[in-house]
Formats: structure tokens, sequence, C-alpha cells
């Protein structure tokens, strides 16, 4: 499993999603919160935001549904271009895997033998 979400059931019971939500996750990464999400979603949308070129692999198959290979500082301009604004609820859940963690070639890993990396997108230049 890429990764198990952390306070699964008190983030949906924050983020309130009611029918028809616009809904934002701006941490895609394995998907756990955003099929949660789709789960309570009816009739509504929901926009996921990550810059891990790894987390696409985790992409759902749902027409509610839209994967933004981007960092989430775009977020502005995406949701204008998908004509998702206002949204009803974001979710973000800051930080690192346990994929990335347990990934030793990601660069993260203190357990295992890997150069250091950091970077939550490889494909910029600087590590």
């Amino acid at each position: 499993m890429y990764h198990l979400p952390v306070m699964l059931n008190e983030c949906l019971d924050a983020l309130n999603i009611k029918e028809g939500d616009t809904v934002v996750d701006v941490t895609f990464g394995g998907g756990g919160h955003s099929k949660a999400i789709l789960k309570q979603l009816t009739g509504g949308r929901l926009i996921a935001f990550d810059q891990d070129p790894d987390a696409l692999q985790n992409t759902i198959v749902d027409n509610r549904f839209t994967l933004v290979n981007q960092n989430f500082k775009y977020i502005k301009q995406y949701l204008k271009f998908y004509n998702a604004s206002p949204v009803d609820a974001i979710l973000a859940d800051l930080g690192v895997s346990s994929y990335q963690f347990d990934t030793a070639h990601r660069g993260f890993s203190t357990r295992f033998e890997g150069e250091l990396d950091m970077r939550m997108n490889q494909s910029i230049a600087k590590t």
C-alpha cells in the first residue's frame, strides 16, 4: 500500500461534505483521503493535486474526480481552468508519506540506503 491516511474519519467529519460540493485534496498521494471523500460525495466533484509523479499511479477512475499533477501552489489557476470555483472544502494532509520514507530511491528514508534527495517532485533540478 502506498500510504494509509492518518485521522481519516476526523478529516471527513471536519470537511462536512454535502451533496453537490466541490472538494479539493491538495495532497493526493496514495489517494486514501480522496477515495473516502468520493464515497461521501454525491453529485459533486473532487479536484486533487500532487506534484509527485509516483502519485499518478494511484489515480482514481471516476467522472467526479480530476487529478492535477502539479504543486498545489497553482490551485487558483487550476480551479479556474476546471471551472471549479468556489470550493466548499479543502483537505491538506501536509508532510511526507510512508511511501516516501519506505522507498529508498526517493531520498527521504533514514532506514534504507539511498542518496539524500527529499524532492516531492523529482523533475525539478535542485535536490
